[in-house]
């Protein structure tokens, strides 16, 4: 009989404190956990794709807009008396716009002098502009573009690991340090002398990325800076499956902690890795996934958390994400979801820049436009 035989065979209490035991020296830090040694880097190619980011975003900016549009009408209206302009050009400039993270009215020079860059056959208006983050056309292309930014590593890209952020819509805020008395409140709306902290200062986002190259593979905007993590998995891994080759581990935090979740992983063929938490019982309750990973937690646990802590990647993503663009400018609620988009293509844009100069791989390995899954913003 192997271990986890011997383990399964012991009484169901001795087991379950055995595992409670576990995971709250887990979840105190206490467990002797022995980390990874960390991969090398080459420094000289890391240098050489920062000088070369710059450039090497603008160009793939224009690119991947060029094939994103060419199953759209171009040619439109700007307002009444002045010129046409063209959908992949306000697609171009709304991209370079997020990537300089100027206002409508201050970016409309910098993208003048920008223009032939991007490759744009025209110029736009600041209204145009700010009008282009509710244009039907213009987030038709984005969405093609955010497709367009994996397709350099789907059939390398097998791993995935997802988390949920809040995004500030002020200078003021950070989720960070907001975040417990956000929650707190929210449980307490009512309690006396307690100030409710308003929802627009926080747009929240559920990340899929990928673990090995650190593209976003799939995101989805919750309805509130409260929503609950778990329902979010199910549409995300739904696209995640639809892009890539395969899917052999998915990891998360306790926030997307379900048994539903755990049978939805392994039922695309991946391994789940979601932390416990510390009221959560061997239970199989119909889903033997949970169990499983329950009892691999048990038996190998120094093992499991090596495959579950890779769930940092998308932690470091989500921080380069504000680092890089810092709050959301928009403010009707429509617009903030376009910025969002916007940002997440300008990041795997601007990462895909960083992999050509640090793993080889080819950004411009484009394919031929083909239907793609729509994309839920909303």
């Amino acid at each position: 009989m192997g271990e986890a035989g011997r383990k399964m065979a012991q009484p169901r209490q001795t087991l379950l404190e055995e595992f409670s035991a576990v995971l709250s020296s887990v979840r105190s830090r206490t467990f002797p956990y022995v980390p990874k040694k960390p991969a090398g880097t080459s420094w000289a190619r890391y240098d050489e794709a920062q000088e070369n980011e710059y450039p090497g975003v603008i160009r793939l900016i224009a690119r991947m807009v060029d094939a994103a549009s060419l199953s759209y009408e171009l040619v439109r209206h700007d307002a009444a008396g002045r010129s046409c302009s063209r959908s992949d050009d306000i697609a171009k400039f709304v991209l370079a716009q997020q990537y300089e993270g100027r206002s409508d009215r201050v970016s409309i020079g910098y993208l003048r002098m920008m223009r032939r860059h991007l490759r744009a056959h025209g110029s736009v208006s600041y209204k145009t502009l700010e009008n282009a983050y509710d244009d039907p056309d213009i987030i038709a292309i984005l969405n093609d573009v955010f497709f367009l930014t994996q397709l350099p590593v789907k059939d390398l890209e097998h791993e995935f690991a997802s988390d949920g952020t809040c995004h500030p819509t002020t200078i003021k805020q950070n989720w960070e340090s907001s975040k417990d008395e956000i929650l707190r409140l929210a449980k307490k709306k009512k309690r006396a002398g307690a100030k409710q902290r308003r929802r627009h200062e926080f747009e929240k986002t559920v990340l899929a990325v990928g673990t090995t190259f650190k593209i976003i593979a799939s995101f989805a905007r919750t309805k509130s800076p409260f929503s609950n993590e778990c329902p979010y998995l199910r549409p995300l891994l739904r696209q995640v499956v639809e892009l890539y080759a395969m899917v052999a581990k998915v990891c998360a935090d306790s926030g997307l902690l379900s048994r539903e979740n755990c049978t939805l992983i392994e039922g695309v063929g991946a391994v789940p890795r979601i932390l416990p938490k510390t009221n959560v019982t061997l239970n199989a309750r119909g889903s033997q996934a949970w169990k499983r990973m329950l009892m691999e937690f048990l038996e190998d646990t120094q093992g499991w958390l090596r495959e579950y802590h890779s769930r940092s990647i998308v932690e470091t993503v989500n921080s380069t994400l504000k680092r890089l663009f810092g709050p959301l400018m928009k403010r009707l609620v429509e617009r903030k979801a376009t910025e969002i988009l916007a940002r997440i293509c300008v990041y795997n844009i601007r990462q895909l820049v960083y992999l050509k100069h640090t793993r080889g791989i080819n950004p411009n390995a484009i394919m031929p436009i083909t239907p793609r899954p729509v994309l839920q913003i909303a």
